[in-house]
């Protein structure tokens, strides 16, 4: 099995994408904001299956995006999130052709968690989409042994409906994205309070929290670079249609075992099986049935080390 990427904790307030925004050299920001004025501010009119229109405040304020992200520490970082990032990047990417749904989708696991699975706010949200506990509902669930947040398929199986829902409620894209940060309750109290109904009246004229303002426009700059990197002088890793990305078996507990152990039993390397399974926030199996994911081709041998491990138990 392809080793999985590291199942570490990570504060996404703290994140390299965040701190784009933040630390950057004034220069090389003003000369991405000139190189992109030199292109003559091209109309950005369609970004990952989404409709845009030439709006001055729209089409300036993703350009704002651009720019920053094109600065060096952005460029390098991009780069680096992106590539760490391919093995769930392809499963979302997967996913959104199953759905019929827009291909810009694919970024937006980068704008909440930089696609880490462990990732985690300050305000409590979890996971490679960043749920808050309130938002989980009927998509995903959690107790004392696991938190579905933290498993990057389920969540994204979640993630992906709650967005066809917010779709389904709005009718456009730009507002079921920003939805899906801001609550679709307050997105439609906002367009209730708007004379026009659009993502972007309600950011231009501040009727929806600041951080939903940014949060489409950060997300089609990041697609429009990474799409078209070759027009904006980018280097960006390209995804490998070869790699598998979602291949596993499934093996069932009725007991707590520790991952660990059974690790060690089935000689598979602790971190590859913990990656698996990062949902399970005491690294044991709950007390009961339970179906723990494993790489392909290992269900026969976990299964009869879970009955060794149970039967001594």
């Amino acid at each position: 099995m392809e080793e999985l990427p590291p199942a570490d904790e990570y504060y996404v307030d703290d994140s390299p994408l965040n701190q784009i925004l933040k630390l950057f050299d004034e220069e090389d920001y003003a000369r991405q904001k000139a190189f992109l004025e030199h292109k003559q501010k091209k109309v950005i009119a369609e970004a990952g299956g989404i409709k845009l229109t030439k709006g001055k405040y729209e089409q300036e304020i993703i350009h704002e995006y651009i720019a920053r992200y094109m600065t060096r520490f952005g460029k390098e970082s991009l780069y680096k999130i992106l590539d760490d990032g391919e093995y769930y990047r392809l499963y979302v990417r997967e996913e959104l052709k199953k759905r019929n749904m827009p291909a810009i989708l694919e970024y937006l696991p980068l704008v909440e968690s930089e696609y880490k699975p462990m990732a985690k706010s300050r305000s409590g949200a979890r996971g490679l989409w960043q749920f808050m506990e309130n938002s989980m509902h009927p998509f995903l669930k959690k107790n004392e042994w696991f938190d579905e947040r933290l498993d990057p398929w389920k969540s994204t199986s979640a993630a992906l409906s709650k967005l066809q829902d917010n779709y389904k409620m709005f009718g456009d894209w730009p507002l079921a994205i920003g939805a899906y940060n801001c609550g679709a309750g307050a997105m439609r109290r906002a367009l209730k309070d708007s004379p026009v109904k659009t993502f972007w009246y309600l950011s231009e004229h501040n009727l929806i929290p600041e951080e939903t303002i940014n949060y489409v426009p950060k997300l089609i700059a990041i697609n429009e670079i990474a799409e078209n990197g070759e027009e904006y002088k980018v280097e960006l890793p390209k995804i490998s249609e070869t790699r598998h990305f979602a291949d596993f078996d499934y093996a069932t507990t009725s007991t707590k075992i520790s991952l660990e152990r059974l690790a060690q039993e089935i000689r598979l390397d602790y971190n590859t099986l913990k990656s698996l399974n990062t949902e399970l926030i005491q690294e044991k199996t709950p007390p009961y049935k339970y179906q723990l994911r494993l790489p392909m081709g290992m269900k026969r041998a976990a299964q009869e080390a879970i009955f060794e491990i149970e039967r001594m138990q």
